[in-house]
C-alpha cells in the first residue's frame, strides 16, 4: 500500500487563527489579599501628646518603607472598650512645617463619597485637637530614631462611636491622598515634590477589595485558680477518708489483741 501525500493549504484565515493561539491571554491583574491589622488591648492609654515614650507603644503593626511608601514610617495601634490609639512615627520626615498632614480613613459605603469618616490633623509640633477626636502632633526624637535630627510625629485617640465601630466588629480603613493637598499617613508638605504615604499602597478607594481590615484587640483573661470561700466543703471528702482509714486501723488492732 502507498501513502501519497497531501499538501496542506494554509489559507490567510488559518494564519490568524494560528498566530491568535500563540499569543499570551490578557488577564485581570490579582489584587493581594486586604492587609489585616490587629489592634493590640490596653488597659493603660498612651498620653495623646505628640512624643513618643519609651514603652508607651509597643509592636507596630505597619511598616511604611521604600519604595512603595516615601516616607519611612512606624504605624501603631491599640484600643480599649471605648477608643482606637493610633501612633504614626514618621521618622523619614525631619521637616516641621505648617502644612503636613495625616489622615485616617475608617468605613466604607456602596455610594460615594464611599467612605464615612475622616480623621485628619494639621499643622506643626504642638498642635493639638480634641473635638470628636483627641490629636497631638509632635517633632522630636523616638525610639525608632533616637538621634537627631528630629521628625514628626502623630498620635490619635478616637472613640470608636465615632467612626462607627461595633465591639468586637472589623471595620474597613485606608488612608488615601485626598483633598487639595492629598493628605495621607503621612504627607509631608515641605518636600519637593511634596510626598503621601497612601496605604495600601495599591489603593483604590471605590474598590473595597483595596482596603484594609481593622480588628480590635480583645482583652486577655486572668489566669490562675479561683479559690473557694467555702474550705469545708472542698476538704469533707479527705477529711471522711482519713475518718474511714483510722477506724480500719483500730479494728484491725482491736483483732489482733482479741487473738493475742
Amino acid at each position: 500500500m502507498i501513502l501519497k501525500a497531501k499538501a496542506l493549504v494554509v489559507t490567510p484565515l488559518f494564519l490568524v487563527v494560528l498566530i491568535a493561539c500563540q499569543l499570551p491571554v490578557a488577564t485581570a491583574p490579582t489584587l493581594p489579599p486586604r492587609p489585616v491589622i490587629n489592634s493590640r488591648w490596653t488597659g493603660s492609654p498612651p498620653s495623646i501628646d505628640g512624643v513618643f515614650t519609651a514603652g508607651e507603644w509597643s509592636n507596630p503593626q505597619i511598616f511604611l518603607t521604600t519604595p512603595d511608601y516615601p516616607i519611612a514610617a512606624y504605624v501603631y495601634f491599640l484600643n480599649d472598650n471605648s477608643n482606637l490609639y493610633v501612633l504614626v512615627d514618621a521618622i523619614g520626615d525631619m521637616t516641621d512645617d505648617a502644612n503636613d498632614e495625616c489622615l485616617l480613613v475608617f468605613g466604607f459605603k456602596s455610594e460615594l463619597p464611599y467612605f464615612q469618616v475622616l480623621v485628619r490633623i494639621e499643622g506643626q509640633d504642638g498642635e493639638q485637637v480634641s473635638n470628636d477626636f483627641e490629636g497631638a502632633i509632635g517633632f522630636d526624637v523616638s525610639p525608632n530614631s533616637p538621634s537627631p535630627p528630629p521628625h514628626k510625629i502623630y498620635e490619635f485617640s478616637i472613640p470608636f462611636s465615632y467612626i462607627n465601630a461595633e465591639p468586637g466588629q472589623p471595620i474597613d480603613f485606608c488612608s488615601p491622598a485626598i483633598g487639595i493637598k492629598g493628605a495621607s499617613m503621612p504627607y509631608d508638605a515641605g518636600s519637593e515634590p511634596t510626598r503621601d504615604n497612601v496605604w495600601p499602597y495599591y489603593l483604590n478607594i471605590g474598590n473595597i477589595g483595596t482596603w484594609g481590615i481593622f480588628n480590635q484587640g480583645q482583652p486577655r483573661p486572668v489566669g490562675g485558680v479561683l479559690t473557694p470561700t467555702n474550705k469545708l466543703e472542698v476538704l469533707a471528702p479527705y477529711l471522711a477518708l482519713i475518718g474511714l482509714v483510722g477506724a480500719v486501723t483500730v479494728v484491725v488492732a482491736m483483732r489482733r489483741r482479741l487473738g493475742a
